[in-house]
């Protein structure tokens, strides 16, 4: 019970940054020959750039435990991200967009390492 009562303690006295200005968006584009296609896009709208940026991503159905119909994970590393910039990380196909599609992106922010989870569904 003591041990419990102090990792309690410390919890409240961890700081997790915001995160702020940075975005991920479907985007739907056209190419030359007029074929469609979705792209998600990981957008850095700060003033700073993002190191180190990790991305991972995955597909499911049940939004409460994260489980049902799934998708594949799929994992990005970008070195360098920088500010107002954006990056294009993978296509998204129609056939998931019934699904909820997760978006974990990890990043250091002017050495601070920070996190958000974006989910579309």
């Amino acid at each position: 019970m003591e041990n419990n009562l102090r990792l309690n303690g410390m919890k409240k006295d961890i700081l997790i940054p915001e995160v702020k200005d940075v975005y991920v968006a479907a985007v739907l584009i056209t190419d030359d020959t007029s074929d469609q296609q979705w792209w998600i896009h990981l957008i850095n709208d700060s003033t700073s750039p993002l190191e180190n940026v990790m991305i991972q991503s995955r597909g499911y159905s049940d939004l409460d435990t994260n489980s049902g119909q799934k998708t594949a994970t799929l994992r990005k590393v970008i070195q360098v991200l920088p500010a107002k910039s954006a990056a294009k990380l993978e296509p998204i196909m129609p056939e998931v967009f019934h699904l909820f599609n997760e978006y974990w992106v990890t990043f250091f922010e002017e050495g601070t390492l920070k996190d958000r989870k974006f989910i579309f569904g």
